[in-house]
């Protein structure tokens, strides 16, 4: 008896140790894709703009989280690109959905 605990301890130890690998190179590989989540994506930025791209096949309304207030909402339609203002040194992190 002592043997077979010994040889399922073993296994279920290599077990873990390869599941935590796997997981570990997943992470790393989803790291690599880091997408914004929802509809609306920051595509580009300038001095006083932001672009926003709506990736859905609806209209929505988008803005940018910036530090400080948030600049009013746009409609942006299904597919296309909303250039929003930002006040001067405004720079956004990342668009969401209103």
């Amino acid at each position: 008896m002592t043997r077979l605990r010994s040889a399922l301890a073993v296994a279920a130890a290599a077990i873990l140790i390869s599941a935590g690998t796997a997981a570990g190179t997943a992470t790393a590989a989803d790291d690599a894709q880091v997408r914004e989540p929802g509809c609306a994506h920051v595509v580009g930025q300038g001095y006083g703009w932001a672009d926003i791209w709506n990736e859905c096949g609806y209209t929505i309304l988008a803005t940018v989280e910036v530090d400080g207030f948030d600049p009013p909402c746009i409609q942006i339609g299904p597919g296309a690109v909303g250039r929003i203002g930002l006040e001067p040194g405004d720079e956004p992190y990342y668009a969401y959905v209103c």
